[in-house]
C-alpha cells in the first residue's frame, strides 16, 4: 500500500458469468496505487477459481456455502472489505480508465462528504451507447430517482460502520435502499464525469432495459422502498424544494394557476433564495411582465440551480429577455 493514499476496496458480487473477466480486467486498468478487489460468490462454492491479483491490484475470492441473494452477497462484501472507501461493482458491468482515481481525487475535496458519485455510460448488448445517466443528487427526490449506477458511487468505511446495510428484504433496488441510508447519514458530492459503463441490458435484475426489464418486480420493489421509508417521504414531499420543484413542472406545462401559489409560498418562507426568484421570473415572463422577470432574475444572480427542471427554462428566458 502507497503511503497517504487511502486503500480502495472494490466488491464484485460474481455469478460466475463471463463478463466478470470484463469486469475485473476494468478494475486491474485502474491507476489507483492502493486497491484490493473482494469478488464474493454469490453464485455458491462451484464459482470458479480466481488469480491472487487482478493487475496490480490484490484479490481476494469469497465462497460462501450457499448461494447468496443481492442484498446478502453486498453485506458478505461489505464484511470483508479492507478499505477506507468502497466501490461496488457488478460482473456484468465496468469501470472507465481513471475511475476510482477520479472518484478518489473529488472525495477529497469534497469536504464532508462521504459519498461521491460520477456518471455512466449506458450501453445496449451490441455495445451501442444508449445514453448517460447521473446527476447531482437532490435529497428531496432521493426516494423516486436514481442519481448514479450502483458502481459509479465510492463511498466511506464509515457509513458502513454506522449501521448502513443492505436490506435482505429487497431482491432488487437493495442498493437504491442502501443509499438512502446513506443519505440520512451524509451528504453526496457529484463529479460531473462519466467514469465508469453500465450494460443495461444484461443480467436479470429486471431493472435494466429491454430483456433486462421486468415491470412488475420493479414496480413491487418500488412499493417496498417507500413503504419502509414513508415517514422520510412525507418529510420530503412538505420540504420547499419538493414544493418548488413540482412548481417547475408545472410551469413547464403552462399550467400557471397551479404553479403560482407554490412560487408565492416558497417566497414567502424563502425571500432569498435563488431557486424561488428565478421560478418567479419565469412565472412573470410567462405573464407577459418582462420587466418584472428581469428584475427576478437579476435577484437571483447567475449561480446554479438546485431545484430540477429550472435551468433549462431560465435558460430560455434569459434568451428571451436579450431579444427584446
Amino acid at each position: 500500500m502507497t503511503a497517504g493514499v487511502p486503500l480502495v476496496s472494490v466488491l464484485i458480487r460474481s455469478m460466475d458469468r463471463p463478463t466478470l473477466d470484463r469486469a475485473l480486467a476494468s478494475v486491474a486498468a485502474q491507476d489507483h496505487p492502493a486497491i484490493e478487489v473482494v469478488v464474493v460468490a454469490a453464485c455458491g462454492p462451484a464459482h470458479r477459481a480466481l488469480p491472487a491479483r487482478c493487475g496490480a491490484h490484490p484479490l481476494r475470492l469469497l465462497r460462501p456455502a450457499r448461494a447468496l441473494p443481492r442484498a446478502e452477497a453486498a453485506n458478505a462484501a461489505l464484511d470483508a472489505a479492507r478499505g477506507e472507501w468502497l466501490n461496488l461493482l457488478d460482473d456484468d458491468d465496468e469501470f472507465l480508465p481513471g475511475h476510482v482515481a477520479g472518484l478518489v481525487q473529488a472525495a477529497q475535496a469534497a469536504g464532508d462528504a462521504r459519498l461521491v458519485h460520477s456518471r455512466s455510460e449506458d450501453c445496449a448488448a451490441d455495445g451501442r451507447v444508449l445514453g448517460l445517466h447521473g446527476g447531482a443528487f437532490r435529497p428531496w427526490r432521493q426516494l423516486d430517482t436514481g442519481f448514479f449506477r450502483l458502481h459509479c458511487a465510492l463511498f466511506a468505511r464509515s457509513l458502513v460502520e454506522q449501521g448502513a446495510r443492505f436490506d435482505p428484504r429487497f431482491d432488487v433496488l437493495e442498493d437504491m435502499d442502501f443509499f438512502v441510508q446513506c443519505a440520512q447519514r451524509t451528504r453526496f458530492a457529484f463529479l460531473d464525469r462519466v467514469t465508469a459503463r453500465y450494460h443495461a441490458e444484461a443480467g436479470e435484475s429486471g431493472v435494466g432495459v429491454g430483456p433486462n426489464r421486468d415491470p412488475a418486480r420493479l414496480e413491487a420493489a418500488i412499493g417496498r422502498l417507500r413503504a419502509k421509508w414513508a415517514d422520510l417521504e412525507a418529510r420530503l414531499h412538505a420540504s420547499a424544494e419538493f414544493r418548488l420543484e413540482r412548481a417547475a413542472w408545472l410551469l413547464e406545462r403552462g399550467r400557471l394557476a397551479e404553479a403560482e401559489p407554490l412560487i408565492r409560498a416558497a417566497l414567502a418562507e424563502r425571500p432569498g433564495w435563488d431557486d424561488a426568484l428565478a421560478a418567479a421570473a419565469v412565472l412573470a415572463a410567462a405573464h407577459g411582465d418582462a420587466a418584472a422577470a428581469r428584475r427576478l432574475l437579476i435577484r437571483a444572480g447567475a449561480g446554479p440551480l438546485a431545484v430540477g427542471g429550472l435551468a433549462p427554462m431560465v435558460r430560455r428566458l434569459r434568451a428571451w429577455l436579450e431579444r427584446r
